[in-house]
């Protein structure tokens, strides 16, 4: 028999989104290193990615890669642009991500439900629900991911990753029992284990958005 050398699975990397509004590299380099004094790993320990469609379309994309090498941030690709932007993120490496999330059209008159996962979420599988709530009732054991347009309530502890809001949907919360999470994300804003605070963990929590930057609380406060 020939083993097979790889298996193709799919996966929700989660990459820090940076929404630009200005061209200027010098600008840009000063906000980012105020951000790295105190959102070290949110910038540091994923891949990054620029949405570039608020800038004008003669904006270079060199420069910008350059000041994220300067700062040792792992730029990936670009979201949005017009073609002359994506011309130049492929001559540079980059990945393009396409245009701004989609908005739903006028007379999509799809059904959002709620999906329900009765049991333990082991490790190395994936629960994915993209048109709603997901809520899993049993605990979601370390290296598995749950993902959601909408919602994730845990009625049991959180181990792995679990990532609400892939849509683009801001205002979705995740809720759990016991937070011991590798990756908590919303909306593409994310905190992996280690930029969690210790007195968060092992509770009730409820992860949400507040001015763009992520809060986990616990519940029943």
């Amino acid at each position: 028999m020939v083993s097979i050398p790889l298996k193709v699975k799919g996966t929700f990397i989660p990459a820090t989104l940076l929404e630009l509004s200005d061209e200027d590299p010098v600008r840009i380099e000063e906000a980012l290193t105020h951000r790295l004094e105190s959102e070290a790993p949110l910038l540091t320990q994923a891949p990054i990615v620029l949405e570039v469609s608020q800038l004008p379309e003669s904006a270079p994309l060199a420069p910008l890669q350059q000041v994220c090498e300067k700062l040792s941030l792992h730029l990936m690709g670009i979201r949005g642009g017009c073609e002359h932007q994506q011309k130049e993120a492929r001559r540079l490496g980059l990945v393009c991500l396409g245009d701004s999330r989609p908005k739903p059209a006028a007379n999509d008159d799809r059904q959002y439900r709620a999906k329900v996962h009765v049991g333990t979420v082991r490790g190395g599988q994936q629960l994915v629900h993209e048109s709603g709530d997901l809520v899993i009732i049993g605990s979601v054991n370390a290296g598995s991911e749950v993902l959601a347009s909408g919602n994730i309530h845990i009625y049991g502890a959180l181990r792995g990753r679990a990532l609400a809001g892939i849509g683009g949907d801001a205002s979705v919360r995740i809720f759990c029992q016991a937070l011991h999470a590798e990756l908590v994300s919303i909306a593409g804003r994310y905190r992996p284990s280690d930029a969690i605070a210790e007195d968060i963990l092992g509770q009730a929590c409820q992860v949400w958005l507040e001015d763009d930057r992520l809060r986990l609380d616990p519940l029943g406060v």
